[in-house]
C-alpha cells in the first residue's frame, strides 16, 4: 500500500503524455482529483481477496447466438430498380453531413 501524493510535476507531465492543455489554475484541481483516486485505491486494496476466486465478467452470462439461418438474399438488381432515387447501379440517399 503506498502513502505517495501525486505532485504538480507529475499531473503536468501526464498532461502532456494525453496531449492535454490544462491550464495552471486546472493543475491543483487535478492533483486533488489523482490523490482522491489513490486514496480509494488504497482503501480498496485493504480488503482481503484471499478466499475469492479470480474471475473475469461480474456474472455468469454467456454469449447467447442464434442459429444461422439460410435463407434468399435480395437480388441487387431488383434493389435498385425499386430504389426512389439512383445513380447507375447506386442508391442515391439523402447529404447528412455537410
Amino acid at each position: 500500500m503506498s502513502k505517495k501524493k501525486i505532485t504538480t510535476e507529475e499531473v503536468k507531465h501526464i498532461a502532456k503524455l494525453s496531449k492535454l492543455n490544462i491550464s495552471d489554475d486546472e493543475v491543483d484541481f487535478y492533483v486533488s482529483e489523482m490523490n482522491k483516486m489513490i486514496n480509494h485505491f488504497n482503501i480498496i486494496s485493504k480488503v482481503d481477496t484471499s478466499e475469492v476466486e479470480p474471475m473475469t465478467h461480474v456474472s455468469n452470462i454467456k454469449n447467447v447466438t442464434g442459429q444461422d439461418k439460410e435463407k434468399e438474399s435480395l437480388n441487387g438488381l431488383d434493389v435498385i430498380k425499386k430504389s426512389p432515387d439512383t445513380f447507375g447501379r447506386f442508391i442515391k440517399i439523402p447529404k447528412i453531413l455537410d
